[in-house]
């Protein structure tokens, strides 16, 4: 299948990338270092609490962020500049090779490089949770005692949150992966990669851009309107953080699998949305 092949030289030609393989072992390494600077920053005078335990959790999911954010930019920028900057891409589009299948190849094989680094990341980032609870204690809540004196209880070695937050990471940037691709396909890899950063920063600030919007909001209407759109258009990346505690620390939700469920149909439109438009722009573009 030639968006199969596609993919796969993606892959390969991601992987191989020096600045990649960096950008995965300092996540990697500051995950792990994280064990020990979680008690230096904690509030907690105890020793292996779940104060600890949720700084670990909240600091691992962030570096996990940053470092997605990183691969998902540096090689969403170069997918289509690089192969016109070596000429690859006369040679493919010169075999029974559709512009179409070009792009979805293309935006593929960087999911898959995406999904591959984001795997490593979570499987460190779990065992180093697991590891840290062992042993943790936590208090219990009056209530469940039904004493005034508030007792200590183990902390659970695996949490669900943290699968379902690195889940919600590798979707946040398939999204930024789509976005990043479309601006491939008409603008140098520089002005891509400072756009797509715009993009996510405005994305992370959806609440905010949502507030200015709203009714209540005493802007004049022309500039709520321009937010309103602003809301809508870009990719609302603060969904995906709602498993990070320390940004999101009055957030419940009752069934995450049910809301991780919905943000990945939002992902999935949202990527698809972004493709159709690369495959639009692509066509008409000459190479």
């Amino acid at each position: 299948m030639i968006i199969w092949s596609i993919a796969k030289t993606t892959v390969g030609d991601a992987l191989r990338k020096k600045v990649l393989q960096i950008f995965l072992v300092v996540a990697i390494g500051l995950i792990i270092i994280s064990l020990s600077f979680s008690q230096t920053l904690s509030f907690s005078s105890r020793a292996g609490s779940s104060t600890d335990i949720m700084l670990v959790k909240s600091f691992g999911l962030g570096l996990m962020a940053v470092a997605a954010w990183l691969i998902s930019l540096v090689m969403g920028v170069s997918l289509i500049p690089q192969e016109i900057e070596r000429r690859t891409i006369y040679t493919i589009l010169a075999k029974p090779v559709k512009r179409y299948e070009f792009i979805v190849g293309k935006y593929l094989g960087a999911v898959l490089t995406l999904a591959i680094n984001v795997a490593i990341m979570g499987v460190v980032f779990i065992a180093v949770c697991v590891f840290k609870a062992m042993g943790a204690e936590q208090p219990i809540a009056p209530e469940e005692t039904g004493l005034p004196i508030v007792g200590m209880q183990q902390v659970g070695l695996f949490d669900w949150n943290m699968v379902w937050g690195v889940i919600m990471i590798f979707l946040q940037f398939t999204v930024l992966t789509s976005v990043v691709l479309l601006f491939s396909v008409f603008l140098t890899p520089t002005v891509n990669f400072f756009m797509g950063l715009g993009v996510y920063i405005i994305g992370v600030m959806a609440p905010l851009t949502e507030t200015l919007s709203s009714k209540e909001s005493q802007l004049h209407p022309v500039l709520k309107a321009f937010y309103r759109v602003i809301h809508t258009v870009v990719p609302n990346f603060d969904k995906f953080n709602v498993t990070n505690t320390l940004l999101h620390p009055e957030t419940h939700i009752e069934s995450m699998a049910k809301y991780t469920g919905i943000v990945t149909l939002y992902a999935l439109f949202y990527s698809l949305l972004m493709m159709l438009l690369a495959i639009i722009i692509f066509r008409k573009k000459e190479v």
